[in-house]
């Protein structure tokens, strides 16, 4: 029985670590918990001195993971674990929305009254004057306020 204690655990390890490396933490992760517990849980129940075996396990472990933690982010491979990165377009600062005043630009999206539109790459939520303006038509910013910027229908 020990020796499927151990197969169990090392099978419990090597999916854990497959698991975290393809897609972070999910299913596969789970399954491999419950690997390692049903080995630790065989230790207990099935080996002499299993408890001693479990508490070795343990003492290695929890030390260990902390070590392989610190040694991915010392070398900068945690990246692959979490995104970092954001779209540019994506970011807009409320608080400078007086800028956008008097400019035009395109929409992005139907204005029913509001919808998206792109002043020179910055996407920008925007809102009609009270009528509808399908999507690609430009328009220009005549009022900005409330954290709302108001768009107009440039005529051609």
């Amino acid at each position: 029985m020990l020796i499927w204690a151990i197969v169990l655990f090392i099978i419990g390890a090597f999916i854990l670590l497959v698991d975290i490396y393809i897609e972070g933490f999910g299913v596969l992760g789970v399954i491999a918990i419950l690997v390692i517990a049903a080995s630790l849980f065989i230790n207990v129940a099935f080996v002499p001195l299993g408890g001693f075996i479990v508490a070795g396990k343990i003492v290695v472990m929890v030390p260990g993971s902390i070590m392989f933690f610190r040694f991915l982010r010392s070398r900068q491979l945690d990246g692959k674990f979490i995104l970092s990165e954001t779209l540019a377009e994506d970011k807009v600062d409320v608080s400078g929305l007086e800028y956008f005043r008097g400019k035009e630009g395109i929409t992005k999206t139907a204005l029913r009254p509001q919808g998206m539109a792109d002043f020179n790459g910055a996407g920008v939520e925007v809102c009609s004057d009270s009528k509808y303006i399908p999507e690609g038509k430009r328009i220009k910013v005549v009022d900005v306020r409330d954290r709302k910027v108001f768009v107009t229908l440039i005529e051609n």
